[in-house]
């Protein structure tokens, strides 16, 4: 049987029985936004959420000092250009287990708290426009309280398996606890365990090299923590990435050490960015020298005497619970395995959700430069009315054609699931559309007002002006209106109001 012939076979609606069992792994930011949802949808009769990690808040807790304390890397190797199929490493400790994160010490949002908010769900009074790290885990830990109750914490999930014959998923957990291993049927099951565990090292050549000559010198963004830990360096550190965490840690780097620092970037940046004139750009790396401790840059210029490269060149996709070709044994198994390949992007899925061969399967929190908490809550909505019935799937060949128009405007790989502004609005209010088509009842995302878009359309000349007003102040503003007073800031004349949305997509 092929896997168009099984897709055919199966459920092709997706339409799941009413009291069918659904399986969510992760309870972060965006699993507890979905799982809301499908509470909400009153259709499932079970739904178990496992979480790898002791507490809510995902990727938001901070566990640096931990890591660091025991000397543990999150780069399996340098360069790292494909999944390696592994856990990321944990620790153990008296209050549960620790995964490492992405959070820094200094970390601050760079999209403003109004458009992080849940739905009904507004940040205390008082937060900054920009919040820290602290409040940001604060405010999901708070808003996750009500699935607690359907939540297993300490369970990693080391397997993900489907069985043709019975159309059920066999997910296999274990507790990092106990060590205890357990495996269930599931009818459903929904990914929303993000991915930004394995750091993506572009290969360059002599890299490897000088990975092996001087093994503490480079580094991914993934293992910063703090400006400090660099008070050391007498020679000259190079920052290689010109996206969010790339232009947070030059800031950073340069502002609090009060040192040059070097910023490689291939482009322009869409993400905000502090200015300090301490930061100086410089091209793509073309190759480095161990010999000589010189990088060289594909414009002919070279800099001497490197100490310290740190990469902010993003993440692999990695569902390491996924079965490898090799473990293939069934149909399901292998559109399983097709899933994620060389880590660029996840294939086959429709609206970056559903697997359009095996529509049982969803993805939540994919899209790359969208506001994930809230994005969240409306791919559970409409994931939560496909299976219950509410919303119907188009043909497997309108999924296909779905895909292409995607390929075309993204191109196949790391960019394939970017959604840069306007495309994030669009999308949203697509899904928003067809989810207050099925009817009045069930969990609604947030909807797009013309004030917010206004605002997303300003994030960067906003975040910029929050910089700087925290440079000369030493405070973080709370509001826009008193970065306009006190002239920091000024709408720009490109900031728009409306999006308009082309519900003809295929």
């Amino acid at each position: 049987m092929t896997i168009g012939e099984f897709a055919s076979s199966q459920l092709a609606s997706g339409h799941l029985e009413k009291n069918s069992s659904i399986a969510v792994i992760g309870a972060g930011p965006v699993g507890a936004g979905l799982a809301k949802a499908f509470i909400h949808e009153n259709w499932f009769g079970k739904i178990k959420i496992f979480e790898k990690r002791s507490g809510f808040g995902g990727l938001w807790n901070y566990t640096k000092p931990v890591f660091k304390k025991q000397n543990i890397t999150t780069c399996p190797s340098i360069p790292c250009e494909a999944p390696q199929g592994k856990n990321e490493p944990h620790i153990s400790q008296e209050n549960g287990i620790v995964f490492q994160t992405a959070v820094y010490k200094y970390l601050d949002t760079n999209v403003p708290r109004q458009l992080m908010e849940y739905e009904k769900y507004p940040f205390p009074p008082g937060t900054p426009l920009f919040p820290v790290r602290e409040q940001v885990l604060d405010y999901i830990v708070k808003y996750s309280q009500e699935v607690e109750q359907y939540v297993h914490f300490n369970h990693e999930v080391v397997s993900l398996r489907y069985n043709d014959a019975t159309r059920k998923y066999l997910v296999s957990t274990k507790n990092l606890v106990t060590n205890h291993s357990l495996t269930e049927e599931f009818d459903a099951v929904v990914i929303a365990s993000g991915f930004y565990d394995l750091p993506y090292v572009p290969d360059r050549p002599g890299l490897k090299e000088w990975h092996t000559k001087f093994p503490s010198s480079v580094s991914h963004a993934k293992d910063f923590d703090a400006p400090e830990d660099f008070e050391n360096v007498s020679g000259e550190i190079i920052v290689v990435g010109n996206s969010a965490s790339g232009s947070d840690l030059a800031f950073e780097l340069a502002t609090q050490l009060k040192r040059r620092v070097y910023k490689s970037k291939r482009s322009e940046s869409l993400m905000p960015a502090g200015y300090d004139d301490r930061i100086k750009n410089v091209a793509d790396i073309l190759n480095l020298d161990p010999e000589t401790k010189t990088v060289h840059f594909v414009d002919g210029t070279k800099i001497l005497n490197v100490e310290k490269i740190i990469f902010c060149t993003g993440y692999l996709k990695s569902l390491p619970f996924l079965p490898t070709v090799s473990q293939v044994k069934s149909q399901g198994d292998k559109i399983l395995a097709s899933l994620v390949t060389d880590g660029g992007q996840v294939h086959n899925l429709y609206n970056h959700i559903v697997a359009y061969n095996l529509p049982t399967l969803g993805v939540i929190g994919l899209p790359k430069y969208v506001l994930p908490t809230r994005l969240s809550e409306t791919q559970g909505a409409w994931l939560a009315r496909v299976w219950s019935g509410r919303i119907g799937l188009p043909s497997l060949e309108t999924m296909l054609d779905y895909e292409k128009w995607f390929l075309k405007l993204n191109g196949a790989g790391r960019a394939f699931h970017d959604l840069k502004f306007p495309m994030d609005v669009q999308y949203t209010q697509r899904l928003n559309q067809e989810i207050r088509d099925a009817g009045n009842d069930g969990y609604f995302g947030v909807e797009w007002t013309s004030d917010q878009i206004k605002m997303r359309s300003s994030i960067q000349p906003l975040k910029e002006a929050s910089l700087a007003y925290l440079k000369d102040t030493g405070k973080r503003v709370s509001e826009i209106e008193d970065l306009i007073e006190t002239g920091y800031f000024q709408w720009p004349n490109d900031a728009v109001t409306s999006v308009e949305v082309d519900h003809a997509v295929p």
